[in-house]
């Protein structure tokens, strides 16, 4: 980036905060927003509040407790941001994309924390998860959600005062409690549409697309899903008939009919019932090995849950050209939706996946060093707002660069080394 390039985006991240000032309150917390904002566009490495406060050469408790203590709306910052990412990257054809993070913590004190599945280390681990919605169409990609899965041992329980000091001290309110990542999914869906942020499409991978009454949801909202499925997911290619049991002669006649055909697993029809339908080949993303290229077949599918939707979905079976690694997906598109369509969209979570990247390496999304359940937030609010800063910024500033604008591109801000110890919060 020259010279200008930084004066230019300077002063267009000034304008952009500007119009989160009157959810700040106080100007102090304006002038924080600001710290925080330079900090994580900034070049100094680590992302966390005191290294930020340094290179901003005030004291670290100031963002710490601008974090924690100071009153400021963060709902309606994310909100606000919602409504700008509708406004000017909104579509009809758009693909809200569900997912999760996680950090690895050391200590048991920060709001959230347990032993659970970390994708950071690949393992049942101490750490914290949140849940996030992101939002892609065509270049472009944003986190518009997240928020802090609270695990059910830290539930309140008035009989244990262990739990009830450990809630007090991460600051959980007393009606915050233990809630499903597909709930609070469908929230931040609701959310996002509630604020107008356009779209058709919604994705995510098993966790979520594996339970019925959740692709239900998602259909009652008003989108269209094509989500990955488990393998033991049962089913017919064919609807069923439909009849009642025979009458043995003893207790009660039978009342409620029954598949007259037994349901398989899409890992078995998509072995054997569909072994004479061809591959269609797919192009779905670009990476830095290479493209990644997957082949797929496409049937109707009729799903054996009582909790599923009440009708015809597409059940689309993808192998992985390099790998052989085979995944199953299904959709509620009518059937005059391209299998093509239906492809981008399942192939759209590399999207938010790179959003965690970006936000993580670039950002410091896991930087935060924070415990307060309050705190962690709104860093994951605020890491989203300057996300999207960021993307907006080098999107509309590609178009003059020769080259395009470098994805490392970061606002100058001081920097000096603290003489303070960077113990990690946990």
């Amino acid at each position: 980036m020259t010279g200008e390039d930084l004066l230019r985006m300077s002063d267009d991240l000034e304008t952009y905060l500007a119009g989160y000032d009157e959810l700040l309150g106080r100007i102090e917390n304006r002038e924080h927003l600001r710290r925080f904002a330079r900090g994580q566009l900034g070049p100094i490495e680590r992302k966390s509040l005191e290294p930020i406060a340094d290179a901003e050469g005030v004291p670290p408790r100031t963002l710490q407790f601008f974090f924690s203590r100071y009153a400021w709306d963060e709902g309606g910052v994310r909100d606000s941001l919602q409504r700008k990412v509708a406004c000017e990257y909104g579509d009809e054809e758009g693909i809200f994309i569900v997912d999760e993070t996680s950090d690895a913590k050391k200590g048991e004190h920060t709001a959230g924390v347990s032993r659970q599945y970390c994708g950071e280390t690949g393992k049942i681990d101490n750490c914290i998860v949140t849940v996030h919605l992101a939002y892609a169409h065509r270049d472009f990609r944003a986190l518009l959600d997240g928020e802090l899965f609270l695990p059910e041992c830290w539930n309140p329980d008035p009989q244990d005062a262990a739990v009830t000091e450990k809630r007090r001290k991460a600051g959980i309110p007393d009606g915050v409690a233990h809630e499903s990542k597909p709930v609070m999914a469908l929230g931040q869906l609701r959310r996002a549409t509630g604020n107008g942020v356009p779209g058709r499409w919604v994705t995510a991978d098993e966790n979520y697309g594996g339970k019925p009454w959740w692709r239900s949801a998602v259909s009652g909202i008003g989108l269209r899903y094509v989500t990955e499925v488990p393998r033991n997911t049962h089913g017919w290619t064919k609807k069923p008939g439909m009849e009642l049991p025979a009458y043995s002669g003893r207790g009660r006649r039978p009342t409620k009919t029954r598949p007259t055909t037994r349901a398989r697993s899409v890992e078995v029809l998509g072995r054997e019932a569909l072994r004479f339908r061809g591959w269609t080949r797919f192009r779905v993303h670009d990476t830095e090995k290479g493209p990644e290229v997957w082949e797929f077949k496409a049937t109707s599918f009729w799903e054996q849950s009582d909790e599923a939707p009440k009708k015809l979905q597409r059940l689309l079976v993808a192998r992985n050209v390099r790998t052989g690694e085979v995944k199953y997906f299904l959709s509620d598109a009518p059937g005059d939706v391209p299998v093509r369509a239906l492809v981008r969209v399942a192939f759209s979570r590399w999207r938010i996946e790179r959003c965690f990247e970006d936000a993580k390496g670039e950002l410091g999304l896991n930087h935060a060093e924070v415990r307060k359940y309050r705190a962690i937030h709104r860093h994951l609010i605020l890491t989203a707002a300057n996300y999207f800063f960021l993307q907006d910024w080098m999107l509309k500033h590609r178009r003059g660069s020769k080259g395009g604008t470098s994805r490392s591109a970061r606002w100058p801000t001081r920097s000096r080394t603290s003489s303070r110890a960077r113990s990690r919060a946990s």
